[in-house]
């Protein structure tokens, strides 16, 4: 620390603190098994193109270009960059132009008295920073321009996750809502069957009432799912900065497939994704910052000095009475700061609190990056094995409910086998859906987790 003596004679000492990176303890390998999509080369584009959906790349690339809180991003970054300037501006010398004129009139017995005077100058000023509290504040504008360009990038990252989990929910909707009319259709055609069963005294009337229900049960459940279609479609709108019901045409498919991510890219490790995430790097930039604040009220500590100065031109009186004269000066002011009841001290504390907070922000936003990226892979395994034992429910169950209608229409077995066995396979088509659904968002949320910011295709 520069004592205020050897401040005032040696001129680029600066106050306060450097920033010293804080120790992060990072494993060097995740904790989790690594799925064996996710070993392989390198990226070959933004994560959300293993998906191969090119709807998909349009909605994300429209969203990068049009999403609002992407564009009130941009502007925090201009805004932070504009005052970065203006804090590079403070360590240079200022000129202004200064002018006036005056005039009086008297009026006596003798006549009119006029007197008048003009002046122009330029006045001048720098601050040398002996302290370096000029060069402090430029450090923390700078430290914070750059983490409003870290937290652009951080949205970006968000908005395409959130695209891309629309998108997925609303393929799956859409799937489980033709699902659902799939079963409909065939429950009527058991109710159809049923009835003909009845007027040929094969069956009891008890078979009708129990199949209507079923037809009216499962026509209650596509309204739901018609409007989690709207709700999503809605959603996804907004994120492209559009109003609600403006991509329906767009989304509108006649066979919705729900995308799935056949391969994808290396993993990494674990301090590859530190290094890749933007709210750690915002994080860390936020630590930059506080740390050279300290510094800017370490400098109100230390003397001062400025430098101003004056050049200016004068004339007073009118006509050939008039004086006229060209006036120059500089001085060097200096400030020593004797006593301000702990004011100074006081907000030197207050800033090294704020570093304090900073760092315990950083190890946190770290260990959350660590825990999301775990818990992702662990995620996705499960969804994984879950979807693999549904599609086998799915044929089972496919084929228990086609051999049950057969051996009902041979009187074989009760109409309540029957029902049993198709909605076990309703059951069992629209777990699936949701399973399938399932394994592609665990696919969103890793890549999410690693931090992946890549612009859209």
């Amino acid at each position: 620390m520069c004592t205020a003596l050897a401040i005032v004679f040696a001129p680029g000492c600066t106050a306060g603190p450097d920033y010293v990176p804080p120790e992060i303890d990072v494993p060097a390998v995740y904790d989790a098994p690594i799925p064996a999509i996710f070993t392989g080369a390198a990226a070959r584009g933004p994560w959300w193109s293993y998906f191969d959906e090119p709807l998909l790349d349009a909605l994300i690339r429209h969203g990068f270009e049009a999403n609002l809180d992407l564009r009130i991003a941009a502007h925090r970054v201009r805004e932070a960059r504009a005052l970065a300037r203006a804090a590079d501006a403070a360590a240079e010398p200022s000129l202004d132009f200064a002018g006036s004129a005056t005039g009086d009139f008297s009026i006596t017995d003798d006549g009119t008295d006029k007197e008048g005077s003009v002046f122009a100058g330029l006045l001048g000023f720098w601050d040398p920073d002996i302290a370096g509290g000029v060069a402090r504040s430029r450090e923390a504008a700078w430290a914070e321009a750059a983490r409003q360009e870290a937290l652009h990038r951080e949205t970006h990252r968000l908005i395409a996750a959130e695209i891309a989990r629309n998108y997925v929910n609303l393929r799956a909707a859409e799937r489980r809502l033709a699902l659902a009319e799939l079963s409909l259709d065939l429950q009527r055609r058991t109710l159809r069957l049923v009835e003909a069963r009845l007027e040929s005294g094969l069956s009891p009337g008890f078979d009708r009432v129990r199949a209507e229900a079923e037809v009216n049960v499962l026509d209650a459940d596509l309204g739901p799912l018609r409007a989690e279609i709207d709700r999503t479609r809605n959603a996804l709108a907004v994120l492209l900065g559009l109003p609600p019901g403006a991509l329906d045409a767009t989304l509108t498919v006649t066979e919705p497939v729900i995308p799935q991510a056949r391969t994808g890219s290396a993993v990494g490790v674990p301090t590859e994704m530190v290094r890749a995430r933007p709210d750690v790097q915002a994080a860390e930039l936020a630590l930059v910052t506080a740390t050279a604040v300290v510094g800017v009220e370490t400098a109100e500590l230390y003397p001062r000095l400025s430098l101003p100065g004056t050049i200016s031109v004068g004339v007073s009186g009118i006509g050939e009475e008039s004086v006229s004269g060209v006036l120059a000066s500089i001085s060097g002011l200096i400030d020593f700061p004797l006593y301000d009841a702990g004011r100074r001290q006081a907000r030197i504390d207050a800033a090294e609190e704020r570093v304090v907070q900073a760092v315990a922000v950083y190890r946190r936003t770290v260990l959350n990056a660590l825990e999301e990226v775990e818990s992702a892979l662990v995620s996705y395994e499960g969804a994984r094995s879950r979807r693999a034992a549904l599609e086998e429910a799915v044929r089972n169950n496919q084929l228990a409910y086609e051999q049950s209608q057969e051996l009902y229409r041979q009187g074989l077995v009760t109409f309540i086998d029957g029902l049993d066995t198709q909605r076990q396979w309703n059951a069992s088509l629209q777990q699936l859906a949701t399973a399938e659904r399932d394994l592609s968002l665990e696919v969103v949320r890793l890549f999410t987790a690693l931090g992946s910011t890549e612009t859209a295709p």
